[in-house]
């Protein structure tokens, strides 16, 4: 009896050993083939007037070679965030302060879908949103944080980024992942703004991240 015990014991502790060590692969190694995701925009067409976007690659305020490494959102109001596919709210964290003339308190909010995850920083959750929630695409997740600074005056952004769930890689170009209404309207919108930086970083993607995309 105490044998039966032991093995199925030890069944146990094998079937969780295997469990856990394929969560570790899923976290640490690019599973390899995976399905390719299609999102959309982290915010609705009425929301298409953008005050700027800060793009990827940009050294201007961060560190080369890499440079900035998401896409930056901004506007004159508070455009709702929604979820650019389906997925689970895997973490929400409180951002630490800037200085960049924010005006509440900001967070961290990741939504993982397969094995990929999408991230909106410096925003603000909405009162709903708790980890291990599901969200159909289209869900509001929240708005963007609320900044107060120099010429712009007051305004609403969010930091966004396109990843694999996983530590190990960096950051994707979202470009080729967007559907085909979505990256219209990005590209028409980065038409109007994209002159953020005088023509230095002349594409959403730039630099390290031009074509950045698996």
């Amino acid at each position: 009896m105490l044998l039966k015990i032991v093995k199925v014991v030890g069944i146990i502790l094998l079937i969780l050993i295997l469990f856990f060590a394929w969560r570790l692969y899923l976290r640490f190694v690019l599973p390899i083939p995976h399905e390719r995701i299609t999102i959309s925009l982290p915010f609705n067409s009425q929301d298409d007037d953008l005050i700027f976007i800060n793009p990827m690659g940009e050294t201007d305020h961060h560190t080369p070679p890499i440079g900035h490494p998401g896409l930056d959102f901004a506007w004159h109001h508070p455009a709702p965030l929604i979820a650019v596919i389906d997925g689970k709210i895997s973490k929400i964290e409180e951002h630490p302060p800037g200085g960049h003339g924010e005006t509440e308190k900001m967070y961290d909010v990741e939504l993982v879908s397969g094995i990929y995850a999408i991230r909106y920083s410096e925003m603000k959750p909405a009162d709903n949103i708790k980890v291990g929630m599901h969200l159909n695409k289209g869900d509001v997740i929240g708005r963007g944080g609320e900044y107060n600074e120099g010429a712009l005056g007051l305004y609403y952004g969010t930091h966004w980024e396109f990843d694999y769930d996983t530590p190990v890689f960096d950051r994707l170009c979202p470009l080729t992942y967007f559907d085909p209404d979505s990256l219209s309207r990005i590209n028409t919108i980065w038409e109007k703004v994209g002159d953020t930086f005088d023509g230095q970083f002349p594409e959403i993607c730039s630099g390290y991240y031009k074509g950045k995309d698996k």
